[in-house]
């Protein structure tokens, strides 16, 4: 069911979705983000390793993937707009209870248990623009609200280097915004009436784990999962290693480099703004392609330039490239999976992909040291080009017709 009746770009409560999705992801990227940057802290406080530190991160991609199954069939049996919400709250409180941990095994638990929310805002955020959008401009509007996951991470710089010398709990009690803000996606976010109207329509339905690999969903499923593996392996790949390439095989300082984050954040933002403007104009699987080769040139040059001030701010365009395709993603995935499951694959489907974002760094990492950085990005290149081919596993679902027919 989709309320496109008001207007020819959608619904009348589509910028009120849109802002509420866009401050939601603020705070999942922020939650996300804020682990790495108190990193040097906890090492230090919990008495851990390198390796001990490392599993906190991926207790928490662990528990996004788990909750991108939990919070998305919550999504298609309980409302989207209570997926979101519960998701926030449940954030808010993983985020304030760290003043309730001291132990590496109660913070494996807690980042865990925060890592659960943190996959649940994705599929339903995606499948409300989806809902509340129209086709012609469904892109721009999904890269906009998952472009805030740069804004999220500068956020988290921001207060990391406020706050850190004062109390470091506090850079994730931070966090615990995102419980009040619950109540403004509440006021702006309509109720979800697709159940009732299921319900009516054709009885009681349910949508259970196995429901997007039944009914032939399975052939887009499997591969769409692929695309996100690549995508997130790809990205991670890169923006974990690239600034430790520039130190130590690039010659750039280490006080240069602190900078470098945020140049590369700001050319993200907007790289999500132009694919997803190119998606709406040509194609949502195009664009990624485009995207995708974009990624692999610029990080190509990182290999066969050798000047590092150049190189310094190259990673604006780097940036711009590497979350072209995740913002397009939030449409795609909403247009190739019927609208009753859309939170819920969506979700799945993009938070699986933290596979590759889990494998990647240390995949890469082991590279570099044993034939050199400069290798292990030849192998981000190629990360990239394979997603480019992998791409024609799926169906294009926008051809501009669509825009066309909107304008007359």
């Amino acid at each position: 069911m989709t309320t496109l009746s008001s207007s020819p770009d959608g619904s009348v409560h589509r910028w009120k979705v849109l802002w509420a999705g866009f401050v939601a992801y603020l705070f999942d990227s922020y939650d996300l983000m804020v682990l790495a940057i108190a990193m040097p802290v906890l090492l230090q406080v919990l008495s851990i390793s390198l390796p001990d530190g490392g599993l906190l991160g991926s207790a928490t991609g662990l528990g996004a993937m788990l909750g991108s199954i939990v919070f998305g069939l919550i999504a298609e049996n309980r409302g989207r707009r209570f997926s979101l919400i519960l998701a926030l709250v449940w954030l808010g409180v993983g985020m304030g209870a760290v003043y309730l941990v001291n132990t590496w095994s109660s913070w494996m638990v807690l980042r865990f248990f925060t890592g659960l929310a943190i996959g649940g805002v994705w599929g339903p955020c995606s499948a409300l623009i989806a809902q509340h959008w129209a086709p012609h401009c469904r892109a721009r509007a999904a890269s906009f609200v998952f472009s805030s996951f740069a804004i999220g991470a500068v956020v988290a710089s921001v207060v990391g280097r406020w706050l850190i010398t004062i109390d470091w709990r506090l850079v994730f009690a931070f966090g615990v915004v995102s419980i009040p803000f619950s109540l403004v996606v509440l006021r702006l976010i309509p109720p979800d009436t697709r159940a009732a109207t299921q319900k009516s329509q054709s009885g009681p339905t349910t949508v259970g784990i196995t429901t997007i690999f039944s009914n032939n969903l399975a052939r887009i499923t499997l591969p769409a999962t692929l695309v996100s593996i690549v995508n997130l392996a790809g990205y991670w790949g890169a923006a974990f290693w690239i600034p430790t390439f520039l130190t130590r095989e690039r010659g750039l300082d280490v006080t240069t480099m602190l900078g470098f984050s945020i140049v590369m954040y700001v050319g993200m933002f907007f790289g999500f703004q132009f694919f997803g403007l190119l998606a709406d104009k040509i194609g949502r699987r195009r664009a990624m392609m485009a995207a995708f080769a974009l990624c692999a040139v610029a990080i190509a040059l990182y290999i066969l330039v050798q000047n590092p001030t150049f190189l310094f701010w190259w990673g604006a365009v780097v940036g711009f490239g590497l979350c072209g395709a995740g913002g397009i993603l939030g449409a795609y995935y909403a247009e190739l999976f019927p609208e009753h499951v859309r939170a819920y694959a969506g979700g799945f489907c993009w938070n699986m992909g933290r596979i590759g974002a889990i494998i990647a760094p240390f995949t890469i990492g082991a590279v570099g040291k044993a034939y050199g950085l400069q290798t292990g990005l030849l192998l981000t290149c190629g990360i990239y080009l394979v997603g480019a081919v992998m791409l024609l596993l799926l169906p294009e679902t926008y051809t501009g017709k669509e825009r066309n027919e909107a304008a007359r």
